[in-house]
């Protein structure tokens, strides 16, 4: 039986492993969305591309896997992050391509880029290439996380990295000229934890997942914030971003140059972001991953038999120098009946599902059927949305930093929020 937590609008795979979103991309009429996934159990070991597609951005449906490991290849030890687009095959027609992390199973801090090109219906990989090796003139602790961009008509790709300087480990972005996308050349840093306003907002040893797009006037560059574990233990929980400028210098290179940063989502269970320019609907969405929480044991997650899920996706934009999220309008359609609010209350209970509109502050907490309560969050600013799936809540206020947070309600639990709710409605698909 599924486990009353089980976040059914958010994940479509009843089983296995689940970590960072990755592939995702919109073409002949569906959005395409991969991911990190191990189908067999709920654990992070040979890691191949999970995958699933909707017309609409509410109804999912399970698609034939990405990319999987291959024995004696480049990713014989797991297909790990990256992205995808819609390249140009030499007759002119569209070709879906799957831009990935090879690891090997024994340096899986050192992964080499391999490019997957599939069928025009996105069923399987019909060809791959090592477009990167790892760069030998770099002594580096990690490099991994492809992304790819165009700045000024030219196609250009970076990678996350950490740079070793004696004891200590510098972050750094790579930069790589793709212009032939299966042959990439290495141009040097695009930014490094040097940088004065990097080194105040995005601190780490390595920057994990870039991701690197236009908001308006500004450039964004987002990333997740990784330690070596005797440095920080149990580090990835943070992901940050810049703000700056994005231009083509006099040598013809990318030239980014932040100016201020912050957090992405200051929830407990929230990482590894993917960000991808929907040029049809004029918007930049993203995704991000939402662990088990951390008071989770590994025999808990077992016992489910399953382990992580993706966001709801969320619409980028910019309130002065935050990077706020909102819900795209497509989600909409998942509103069933209006619920009762009383006195700016609301009480939710099982299947636990809903979408919560709130004019200002707001707490939501668990309420146990024993009679004990766990608080969840707490929304000290003005008009947000909160969308509640029974086992994960995320916050997205309409001037304020997003936060996600994972629960785990049992039979005759409900959830609770009481502030300035002023209405909201149950969840469910159409």
């Amino acid at each position: 039986m599924t486990a009353l937590h089980f976040p059914s609008l958010h994940r479509v795979h009843p089983r296995g492993w689940l970590n960072d979103p990755n592939g995702i991309l919109h073409h002949d009429g569906r959005w395409h969305v991969y991911f990190q996934h191990h189908p067999e159990e709920p654990r992070h070991r040979d890691i191949l591309w999970g995958h699933m597609s909707s017309p609409d951005l509410v109804r999912w449906r399970e698609e034939p896997h990405g990319p999987v490991p291959r024995a004696g290849e480049a990713d014989r030890g797991g297909c790990w992050s990256g992205v995808g687009l819609v390249d140009t095959a030499e007759d002119g027609t569209a070709l879906p391509t799957l831009v990935y992390s090879g690891v090997d199973g024994v340096r899986n801090d050192l992964s080499q880029v391999v490019v997957a090109r599939t069928d025009a219906q996105l069923q399987g990989v019909t060809r791959s290439v090592v477009a990167a090796p790892v760069p030998e003139e770099l002594d580096l602790e990690g490099v991994r996380d492809p992304f790819v961009f165009t700045l000024d008509g030219h196609r250009w790709a970076i990678q996350g990295a950490g740079i070793r300087e004696g004891e200590d480990v510098v972050p750094a972005i790579l930069l790589y000229d793709a212009t032939d996308l299966e042959h990439w050349e290495y141009r040097g840093t695009l930014l490094t934890g040097h940088d004065p306003v990097a080194a105040q907002h995005v601190h780490a040893e390595i920057w994990e997942c870039p991701q690197l797009v236009r908001l308006g006037d500004e450039w964004a560059l987002l990333v997740s914030l990784w330690y070596r574990s005797e440095r920080v233990p149990g580090s990835i929980t943070e992901s940050a971003y810049l703000l700056g400028s994005l231009t083509t210098g006099e040598d013809g290179l990318p030239r980014f140059a932040p100016r201020t940063g912050g957090s992405v989502d200051t929830g407990p269970d929230f990482y590894a972001p993917q960000a991808v320019v929907d040029a049809e609907g004029d918007r930049v969405l993203l995704w991000g991953w939402s662990w088990e929480h951390a008071g989770r044991t590994q025999e808990q997650t077992d016992a489910q038999g399953w382990a992580g899920c993706l966001t709801f996706p969320r619409e980028l934009g910019l309130d002065g120098d935050l990077l706020v999220s909102s819900a795209p309008a497509e989600l909409t359609a998942l509103r069933g009946e209006e619920m009762t609010v009383q006195e700016g209350t609301l009480e939710v209970t099982a299947p636990l599902r809903a979408e919560v509109r709130t004019a200002g502050p707001v707490t939501v907490t668990l309420h146990w059927a024993g009679g004990a309560e766990e608080a969840l969050l707490a929304h000290a600013g003005g008009p947000a949305t909160l969308l509640l799936d029974a086992g994960i809540l995320e916050l997205l206020p309409e001037a304020g930093t997003p936060s996600t947070v994972r629960l785990y309600p049992e039979g005759g639990d409900a959830v609770r929020f009481r502030g300035e709710v002023e209405q909201a409605w149950e969840l469910r698909l159409p």
